[in-house]
């Protein structure tokens, strides 16, 4: 019978123990980060900034997507620390950080008539969190397909970090990307290949976790890493919620085998403190938690660089 106490100890020392144990290669820094606008097919303009990699088609895509009335300010300094490693052992990745419709500087809305109009982050409605999912990702993904295909980055290795609401629309979105038909001329979909759900909450919004829990591929297919406060008691019984559907699909490895195979990762902090805090605040030393969770489950993995053009 599986031990939920033992396997969050054993996951926690196994991700401390890549940490110290393995030898990457420091990649050089990478190029100024890049304020960007991304236009919704639905008329949203979405500010975003970009941190392109060194490591050109080999890059690992990192999109982080912030918590209901956040921005995507709060990741600046996590950003730039995957993106441009503070010290030998680590990774580069691509980073792309997102503001949200109805928040940050992503507060326009171009309708079809000329009219604008102006988001209210306290009047949201439920479709504008389900946009989020449908409308805002997709214009996340053509910037990335774009950079793909300028080998700048491999999107076949993406990863979502999201935090609280952002977890629930990370999740959401990865079903809907394992959902896209494939087409025999060119790849389209499945893309998503890890999820980091920092303080997920069983229903954010009107972005229930259950659905896309039930979506196969997302459950069976992706590598997960769930983070939250384990002093805060509706935290925890979210994040144990959704950690014992997936645990049922990700069996604990031979101990030999657990640094190529283990993928999924249950963190627990002692604080009560939630969200983007857990990954930001330096008392957590989550950046070798997370560089060890990518450079495994993406960066080694043989996910190849393929070419999307005429997406």
């Amino acid at each position: 019978m599986r031990c939920p106490g033992r396997h969050i100890v054993t996951v926690c020392g196994l991700l401390c123990g890549w940490v110290i144990g393995q030898a990457m290669v420091l990649a050089q820094p990478s190029s100024k980060s890049q304020d960007i606008s991304l236009t919704t097919k639905d008329g949203v303009t979405l500010r975003a900034t970009y941190y392109p990699s060194k490591l050109g088609q080999e890059a690992v895509p990192v999109v982080m997507l912030h918590d209901y009335k956040e921005s995507r300010a709060v990741f600046s300094s996590l950003a730039r620390e995957l993106n441009s490693p503070p010290e030998e052992g680590y990774t580069s990745y691509a980073i792309l950080t997102v503001d949200l419709r109805g928040h940050g500087d992503s507060t326009r809305m171009a309708g079809r008539n000329g009219q604008t109009r102006e988001f209210d982050v306290d009047r949201l409605k439920t479709q504008d969190f389900r946009n989020m999912v449908l409308q805002d990702m997709e214009a996340v993904r053509k910037f990335l397909v774009k950079k793909n295909d300028e080998g700048e980055l491999n999107l076949n290795k993406l990863c979502l970090l999201g935090s609280g609401m952002g977890a629930n629309v990370a999740t959401n979105y990865a079903a809907y990307d394992w959902s896209v038909p494939t087409l025999a001329q060119r790849k389209q979909g499945q893309d998503v290949k890890a999820l980091i759900l920092t303080s997920p909450k069983w229903n954010a919004n009107g972005l229930p976790m259950i659905k896309p829990l039930k979506h196969r591929d997302v459950r069976e297919k992706l590598s997960i890493m769930i983070v939250y406060g384990s002093q805060d008691p509706r935290a925890s019984k979210d994040a144990k919620a959704i950690h014992k559907i997936l645990a049922k699909f990700h069996p604990d490895p031979p101990r030999d085998q657990r640094r190529e195979k283990q993928d999924l990762f249950m963190i627990p902090l002692s604080t009560r403190l939630q969200g983007t805090k857990l990954l930001t605040d330096p008392n957590f030393n989550m950046l070798g938690r997370l560089d060890a969770f990518l450079d495994a489950r993406l960066s080694v993995q043989a996910f190849e660089w393929v070419r999307r053009k005429g997406n």
